[in-house]
C-alpha cells in the first residue's frame, strides 16, 4: 500500500500542555511501574475531548448513536478539503460561497465523504494561548462553519466535517453546527492536523476513535491516504 500512497498523518501528539475546550488541562500520565521494576507502565488520564478527536451524534441526544456505534464504512472515506486559510480570520466562517467555488473548481461534493476545513488555525496549536484566543471578555475566537454552509453539506450527504479547531461553531456556545451536524446522525472531527497536506479532492482518511463503549466523545489517530 506504501507504493500507491502517500500516508498523512493528520493527528496532532497528544502532550501534557496541547490546548483544550475548558482550557485546563486535559491529559496527564503517570508511570506506575518503571523499567528497574522490569518494564514501565503508565496510567493515562485523558479528557474524552483532548487533541485531535471525534463528536458522535450522542453528543447532544442520548438516543443517537454513541462511538462505538459508528460503523467503520464511515470512518474509512473519501475527502474533501475546503481551504479557506488565506482569508479566514478569528471569527471566520466557512460559507455557502466557498463551498460554491469549491464545486465550481472540483465538482459537486459526493455523498459519504468527510468534509475537512483547513482554515490554517492549525498552526496555532503549539501556542495553546493563540489557538483558544481569549478575548478581554474570556471568549473564545476562532474560525467555523456557518449554519448555513452546515445545512448545505448535510444535503450533499456527507458522512461528517472536519476542521482544525477547537469547535465548528467557533465559539459559539449554542453550538448551532454542532446540533445539525449530529443531529442528522453524522460526526464531527475537532483539532485535525496537517492539512495542508492533503489535495483538495482524490485522498482519502482512516479516522479512528478509540471504541469506549457509550462514549460520546473520544481522542483518536486519524491519517490521510494520498494517492502517488
Amino acid at each position: 500500500m506504501h507504493k500507491q500512497f502517500t500516508f498523512v498523518d493528520l493527528t496532532h501528539t497528544i502532550t501534557t500542555s496541547i490546548p483544550a475546550w475548558q482550557g485546563t488541562d486535559s491529559f496527564s500520565t503517570n508511570i506506575i511501574r518503571d523499567y528497574h521494576q522490569g518494564h514501565r507502565t503508565q496510567q493515562f488520564n485523558i479528557g474524552s475531548n483532548t487533541g485531535t478527536h471525534l463528536d458522535a451524534p450522542a453528543h447532544f441526544d442520548q438516543h443517537a448513536p454513541m462511538i462505538d456505534d459508528i460503523q467503520l464504512d464511515k470512518l474509512i472515506v473519501p475527502a474533501c478539503v475546503i481551504d479557506v486559510s488565506s482569508k479566514a480570520s478569528e471569527d471566520y466562517r466557512i460559507s455557502v460561497d466557498d463551498i460554491a467555488a469549491f464545486e465550481k473548481q472540483h465538482g459537486q461534493i459526493p455523498a459519504e465523504c468527510l468534509v475537512i476545513g483547513n482554515t490554517g488555525w492549525h498552526r496555532h496549536w503549539i501556542e495553546p494561548k493563540k489557538y483558544r484566543n481569549l478575548d478581554p471578555h474570556n471568549v473564545m475566537h476562532f474560525p467555523g462553519f456557518s449554519l448555513e454552509a452546515a445545512k448545505l453539506l448535510l444535503q450533499r450527504d456527507i458522512v461528517g466535517i472536519a476542521i482544525d479547531t477547537l469547535s465548528p461553531d467557533g465559539a459559539d456556545t449554542t453550538f448551532p453546527v454542532h446540533k445539525i451536524i449530529l443531529g442528522a446522525g453524522k460526526y464531527i472531527i475537532e483539532n485535525i492536523a496537517n492539512i495542508e497536506k492533503l489535495p483538495p479532492t482524490g485522498a482519502y482518511v482512516i479516522a479512528l476513535p478509540l471504541k469506549i463503549h457509550d462514549a460520546v466523545e473520544a481522542p483518536m489517530r486519524i491519517i490521510g491516504l494520498v494517492p502517488k
